[in-house]
């Protein structure tokens, strides 16, 4: 802890004034509503004409010279929040996104070498995790799609996560292909995912971690995955708070009879293999 607090300390100290300026905004009152101070930019009704009653700073997120920061705005009625990601430190003026969301509150967001993401319900009441991908000053909405199942109270459709009905097979991808989607996976895996400790204070919904299960024990089996994949897995399986509810999604997939064949092999074959790392020896 005192390595880390040094550290920061240090990296605060050699941010020249401009650059330390770039990495924060603000909430201030423009006439006789909110807006974002970004450095000397005052960004005034971010949300344009959708009304909010109050706006908050969700969280600040470096990457390289670029910082994202993550606003919401909360009103009353049956959309009570949304979001605008700003982004600052590009060389020109702060760039605000257009107003995103799924109406929901919660938000998580991380930034990486490939750019900002950020995950929240599919809709106000909860729901699978979708998530908002930025680019070229837009969030755009990276693998969800309408889904009636997980309507609003309005009924206006939320959106739902894509869940493999099965596998898709290494063979149908070329080797250039499959080693890309595995590069992916090393470098995009949830960095929240990467320790136990983390994993500790981190929730989890249940579908989320259904679709997180699924997609490891379909990815297991691709060339040059085999190992990379358990090894990236292996804190999620083994943390007290969300090991054992891994180890029942793998039962509950491999044994319902409604999955496809194909499914239930994959995730078999990758509970055998966690129950190994973590040196578990129940049988599935």
């Amino acid at each position: 802890m005192t390595r880390a607090l040094l550290a920061i300390t240090a990296a605060a100290l050699v941010l020249a004034p401009s650059v330390a300026a770039q990495r924060r905004v603000a909430i201030v009152s423009s006439g006789n509503e909110q807006a974002i101070a970004a450095g000397k930019t005052i960004l005034s009704r971010p949300f344009g004409a959708q009304l909010v009653d109050r706006l908050s700073v969700i969280g600040s997120y470096p990457a390289g010279r670029v910082t994202y920061h993550l606003v919401r705005g909360d009103a009353a009625g049956q959309c009570p929040s949304r979001f605008v990601v700003v982004a600052t430190g590009t060389g020109a003026a702060p760039e605000a996104s257009e107003p995103f969301g799924t109406c929901a509150g919660q938000a998580r967001a991380a930034a990486t070498r490939t750019g900002f993401v950020v995950t929240m319900p599919a809709t106000a009441q909860g729901g699978p995790p979708v998530r908002f991908g930025w680019d070229s000053g837009k969030m755009r909405l990276l693998d969800a799609m309408p889904a009636a199942v997980v309507a609003e109270a309005d009924g206006a459709p939320g959106y739902a996560a894509r869940q493999a009905a099965t596998c898709r097979t290494p063979t149908s991808a070329d080797p250039g292909t499959q080693a890309a989607v595995v590069e992916e996976f090393t470098r995009d895996y949830p960095g929240d995912f990467r320790t136990q400790s983390t994993l500790n204070r981190t929730d989890i919904p249940a579908d989320e971690l259904r679709a997180t299960v699924t997609g490891l024990a379909c990815l297991a089996r691709w060339p040059g995955a085999e190992t990379v994949v358990p090894e990236a897995a292996t804190p999620l399986f083994a943390s007290k708070r969300h090991g054992e509810a891994a180890f029942r999604t793998i039962q509950v997939i491999a044994r319902d009879p409604n999955s496809d064949a194909n499914l239930r092999a994959a995730v078999r074959a990758f509970g055998a293999e966690m129950l190994y790392r973590v040196d578990r020896r129940e049988p599935l």
